[in-house]
């Protein structure tokens, strides 16, 4: 999903996120938003996993959910059930 896809109550937290890391003019991301050397990694209770590059993660526990936003493969929302199973990692 792209920014424009987003519901509204994640908007809201994406411009709460850029504020947090000093960024007042702008309330999208940006490429230069995204890390270069991290990896989102994600375990399911059904141990499905997936990863997600040059991603980071928010949480919002007021909705139970859990977003992945990356550079190159979207946005994605995911249904936290109290605490999903998730980790970044720094690769070199």
């Amino acid at each position: 999903m792209r920014h424009e896809d987003l519901p509204e109550r994640w908007k809201q937290k994406v411009r709460d996120y850029l504020i947090a890391k000093g960024e007042t003019k702008h309330e999208k991301l940006g490429a230069s938003d995204f890390p270069v050397n991290t990896t989102v990694y994600i375990k399911f209770e059904d141990d499905s996993k997936v990863e997600f590059k040059y991603a980071f993660v928010i949480e919002a526990p007021e909705f139970n959910e859990t977003a992945v936003f990356t550079e190159h493969c979207g946005y994605h929302i995911f249904y936290s059930w109290g605490k999903l199973d998730w980790e970044v990692r720094e690769e070199e």
